[in-house]
C-alpha cells in the first residue's frame, strides 16, 4: 500500500514538473508550493520557516501571507494568492556582520533559484552583482545628501517578474515580485 502511494505521489510530482518548467520557461514565477520547498532546500543551512502571518484588516483578501523566519538575521514575508507567488521579500538589519552579509546573499540566491527556476552560478553571480550596485548608489546618495539615503537597483525578468535590492544604514531588503501583483 506505502508502494502504491509512493509511486502515485511520484507520478504526480512528475506530472507537475515540466508544466512547471514550462511555466518558469514562459518567465512566470515558480508556484508558491514550489517555491517554499525549492527556498528550503536551496538555503537548507539557513533552517527556513514559514508561518501564517496574523492580519487585522476590515477588507477580505484571497492573498496568504507568511513569516519566513531563518536561524540567523535575515527574515522576510511571502505573499501568495492560491498557488501564486506575488511577492517574496527577505530583510536583514544594518550594519551586517560579513556572516550575515554571506546569509543574505545566500538567501538571495536561493530565492532566485526557486522562484525563476535559475541555475546557482547565475544565481549568485545575480545577487552579487545587485549587492554590489546597490553599496555603490547607497555611497553616491551619501555622497550628493540625498534626503532619502538609499541604494537601489533593480531587474525585469520575462514575464512582468521584478527583483530589486534596496540598501539604506537601517536595513537592507531584496524583493521579487510576481506579474500578477
Amino acid at each position: 500500500m506505502r508502494r502504491e502511494l509512493a509511486l502515485a505521489a511520484l507520478g504526480l510530482g512528475l506530472l507537475a514538473a515540466p508544466a512547471q518548467a514550462q511555466a518558469q520557461a514562459q518567465g512566470g514565477l515558480a508556484g508558491c508550493d514550489v517555491f517554499i520547498d525549492k527556498l528550503r532546500a536551496a538555503a537548507g543551512d539557513l533552517r527556513i520557516d514559514f508561518s501564517h502571518a496574523l492580519i487585522v484588516s476590515r477588507a477580505r483578501s484571497d492573498r496568504d501571507v507568511f513569516d519566513v523566519t531563518t536561524n540567523s538575521e535575515v527574515d522576510g514575508t511571502l505573499t501568495c494568492r492560491k498557488d501564486s507567488l506575488l511577492r517574496f521579500e527577505a530583510r536583514v538589519a544594518m550594519p551586517m556582520t560579513a556572516r550575515q552579509a554571506s546569509q543574505f546573499e545566500g538567501l538571495q540566491a536561493a530565492a532566485l533559484r526557486a522562484a525563476l527556476g535559475w541555475e546557482a552560478g547565475k544565481a549568485k553571480s545575480t545577487a552579487r552583482d545587485m549587492s554590489a550596485d546597490a553599496r555603490e548608489y547607497l555611497r553616491a546618495s551619501r555622497e550628493r545628501g540625498d534626503v532619502y539615503i538609499a541604494g537601489k537597483t533593480e531587474q525585469h525578468e520575462p514575464g512582468g517578474v521584478g527583483v530589486g535590492l534596496i540598501v539604506t544604514d537601517n536595513d537592507s531588503a531584496f524583493i521579487i515580485v510576481g506579474g500578477q501583483e
